[in-house]
């Protein structure tokens, strides 16, 4: 038999590599899984052991919320405890919008409520009558891959629970609160406003904010995808603080009664603004009502300059009834007594400017206390020129004016009273009648509340106190308190200004039956700063009673009024309508005196 033949060297070699390839290949595949089976474990090891505390806190904090606790805003009070200005809960209704998107979907892809469209349209249609959004609108809020969206704000507790009865995945609240002023515009100007954002924009929120605001608490909680809270997930609480509460002296009443009073007389005599302030002989401010005013509950379209209770934030040449001032001086340092002569002309000439009274008169014998009542300008010149310039001045300071009071009041005004070596020629006489000096309405009715409080002068005071978030009560500290004049001298100016009230006085309007009044007119020129000179009046009447035991000061004031700038017939009625509406609110009883009658007139048969 022929023997088989051998293969060539070529396919020898052919076929042995073909025997060894196999077991090379499965070397090579087990070497490279057990490559791969290496760098799994190294970052099995990596991911469980080095990076294990930084994976764990990233995939906690994406899953954890955090909400803000908002501290609940003190309370603003009034003297007898009623409530000026309160936070009410309210909520601000949130979406996520990625949770929406499946809205009325079954797992499958099919609505599961025929009637109502899938998605953010769908959701929009149950929420927008309740939300009070319109449809179209609220759809758009609703759609997108955001996490976030607002779609209400201000909501009542009972609104949301409306909101929560409708079952819509994804729909979310957060807490906050609203301001309301159950007074309303009676004391806007004077508590003050919030805005929109929260942010206090005027008044006693504006002054004491940090006081009533608090501080703020947090809570951080893990969610569910649905955003629902984890019942046993980690969580964590601060919580807030509430703010503290304001006890005015303000009477609510009482505040409401200046505030109608003074609104009606603005609105009836076309004046730019009027301003009523109320005190009791210590100072303590009862009232503080100022006209035009506004609505804190709609604040659209308002003004800085409306947001301003003008008692404190207005300065004004006050006229006449800073005579009082002058004669307060002139009888203290005993160069006048209440029966002083004087032979009053009707214009006088001082420091090159002619002076005249505010209507023509031939010569009149008059007492000083017939000068105070018929409110000559010519008379008070006669007897201020007596003092030197520096003690009238030392008076005025005395009295309050060209400080600022220890209120604290946003934007107050301290006024302007020059010292004597910055007067111009006529103003060491100008300003014996007020003008020339400028001071805020609160500063006017200190004087007579000094004159009612037998010469003692009481800083002005607002708060009476203040209360914790427990109800623990701190009352205010003492008001600084300073004697101006003697308890004589006080009781002179009293009797004087009785007459002022009284027939052939400037101010029979403000006369009240059975009580015994004393006051004192103001008619001044109004420095006007839109047109940079004077232009109007300002009106004034600021007035004590009982005369005889004094208990209330009022004084009322109205800015460039255009039926009539005499402050006896525009703001002597305003003065009366409030003082008898308070004494008989705090059951002050009539006058037991007779009035003191002092002669107004000298040579005077009987």
């Amino acid at each position: 038999m022929p023997r088989p033949s051998r293969p060539t060297s070529r396919t020898a070699a052919g076929a042995r590599g073909a025997a060894v390839r196999p077991d090379r290949r499965l070397r090579l595949w087990v070497l490279a899984v057990m490559l791969v089976l290496a760098l799994l474990c190294a970052r099995l090891v990596q991911l469980q052991g080095a990076d294990a505390s930084a994976l764990a806190a990233r995939a906690l904090a994406q899953r954890t919320s955090q909400l803000t606790l908002h501290a609940e805003r003190g309370e603003v009070l009034d003297a007898r405890g009623v409530v000026l200005a309160t936070s009410v809960e309210r909520r601000t209704v949130v979406a996520d919008p990625s949770i929406i998107a499946s809205f009325n979907t079954r797992a499958d892809g099919s609505p599961r409520d025929e009637d109502l469209p899938q998605g953010p349209a769908g959701a929009a249609r149950l929420l927008a009558p309740v939300l009070g959004v319109d449809e179209e609108t609220l759809t758009g809020k609703l759609t997108g891959e955001g996490r976030y969206a607002v779609l209400a704000r201000g909501l009542t507790p009972e609104t949301w629970q409306r909101v929560v009865a409708l079952d819509v995945s994804g729909i979310a609240s957060e807490r906050t609160t609203q301001r309301i002023y159950p007074a309303g515009d009676a004391a806007s100007t004077l508590v003050g406003v919030l805005g929109r954002d929260g942010q206090a924009l005027s008044g006693l929120e504006m002054a004491d904010d940090e006081l009533l605001t608090g501080t703020d608490g947090s809570m951080r909680y893990e969610r569910s995808l649905q955003g629902q809270q984890i019942p046993l997930g980690e969580s964590e609480t601060t919580e807030a603080v509430d703010g503290h509460s304001l006890h005015l002296t303000i009477d609510r009443d009482l505040q409401w009664k200046a505030q109608t009073a003074i609104a009606a007389k603005v609105e009836e005599t076309g004046a730019r603004s009027g301003t009523v302030v109320v005190m009791d002989r210590q100072q303590r401010l009862l009232a503080l009502a100022s006209a035009p005013s506004i609505d804190p509950s709609n604040l659209t379209g308002f003004t800085n300059t409306q947001l301003n209770n003008t008692a404190l934030t207005e300065a004004f040449e006050p006229g006449s009834t800073a005579k009082v001032v002058t004669m307060a001086a002139v009888l203290e340092e005993g160069v006048e007594t209440p029966a002083s002569r004087f032979v009053v002309p009707d214009e006088i000439e001082r420091a090159d400017k002619v002076f005249h009274d505010s209507h023509s008169h031939e010569d009149e014998n008059l007492t000083l206390a017939g000068v105070l009542a018929t409110s000559s300008n010519t008379g008070t010149i006669m007897a201020g020129e007596k003092l030197d310039a520096g003690t009238l001045y030392d008076y005025q300071r005395a009295f309050g004016f060209g400080s600022r009071t220890a209120l604290e009041f946003p934007g107050e005004t301290a006024g302007i009273v020059a010292p004597p070596e910055e007067y111009s020629g006529s103003q060491r006489f100008t300003v014996m009648f007020g003008q020339g000096l400028s001071v805020n309405a609160v500063q006017a009715a200190s004087v007579f509340a000094t004159i009612a409080n037998d010469g003692v002068r009481v800083e002005p005071s607002l708060v009476s106190g203040t209360s914790s978030p427990d109800g623990d009560y701190t009352p205010s500290p003492a008001p600084a308190s300073s004697r101006v004049v003697s308890s004589g001298t006080a009781t002179t100016l009293r009797q004087m200004m009785e007459a002022v009230v009284e027939e052939g006085g400037t101010a029979q309007a403000a006369n009240i039956p059975g009580y015994l009044v004393a006051g004192k007119t103001g008619t001044a020129q109004r420095y006007d700063d839109e047109v940079g000179r004077y232009n109007g009046y300002t009106a004034s009447f600021i007035g004590m009673a009982p005369a005889d035991d004094p208990q209330l000061v009022v004084a009322v004031i109205l800015q460039d009024p255009r039926t009539s700038y005499y402050g006896g017939s525009t703001a002597g009625p305003v003065f009366k309508d409030v003082m008898t509406y308070a004494l008989r609110q705090r059951g002050v009883p009539p006058s037991a005196s007779e009035p003191a009658r002092l002669p107004l007139e000298w040579g005077v048969a009987p």
